[in-house]
């Protein structure tokens, strides 16, 4: 993955150009139940725009991470005020990435199956705060099928709204909703699509259960 995105560079960005409003109304959302200065990590950032440029204007503190160097020189350019980490969601946590208030990961988790899609949303959650919120979209795909991608063909995952709420329980988050929003396809490409967008929450600590003291 990281050489195929290497290879498209901004080639990626300028295919979503204006296409990406479904998953910015998303983040505007997110951005109203965060306090200004919160810490937000950005999942698969790409070039930086617009999840990651997005959150900074709202105040935010944003780590993006992304598995391509290319993408991220990018993204640094493009967006100076965030940080950013090569990072790998399924590898070794790199050191001092930190734990954040709310996690972002957009499209990221498309096509995984199972295992890999509970594996991914548990690590994710590793790196928020206990109570963190997290906001994860990935392609609907009501049975499986031949998908395209910047004119790539492959194998595509079934994966429905119920899909995603089982995997986020099986991964031990507290899910407030999953809901659809249609997405524009790239640019040159068709036909529409819909995006599968969790909204979800790490689980706060448990009190102590406290033994009952013996009747006198």
């Amino acid at each position: 993955m990281a050489r195929i995105f290497d290879g498209l560079g901004m080639e990626f960005e300028h295919a979503f150009a204006g296409r990406k409003q479904a998953q910015t109304d998303a983040v505007e959302e997110l951005s109203r139940r965060l306090r200004p200065g919160s810490r937000v990590l950005d999942v698969g950032c790409a070039t930086g725009r617009p999840t990651t440029e997005q959150l900074c204007a709202k105040g935010m503190e944003v780590t993006g991470t992304d598995v391509s160097e290319v993408m991220l020189a990018h993204a640094r350019r493009q967006v100076p005020q965030a940080r950013f980490v090569l990072a790998d969601l399924f590898g070794d946590v790199p050191a001092g990435l930190g734990v954040y208030d709310a996690v972002v990961c957009l499209f990221c988790l498309v096509d995984e199956p199972e295992h890999s899609f509970v594996e991914g949303l548990r690590r994710l959650a590793a790196l928020a705060v206990p109570g963190g919120a997290l906001l994860v979209a990935v392609l609907e795909r009501r049975e499986p099928e031949d998908a395209r991608f910047l004119g790539r063909t492959y194998p595509a995952v079934r994966c429905r709204r119920e899909d995603v709420r089982r995997y986020a329980r099986l991964a031990g988050l507290e899910v407030e909703r999953v809901e659809v929003r249609a997405e524009d396809p790239p640019d040159g490409e068709v036909p529409s699509e819909r995006g599968l967008y969790l909204w979800a929450k790490t689980p706060l600590p448990r009190p102590p259960a406290h033994s009952a003291r013996p009747a006198r």
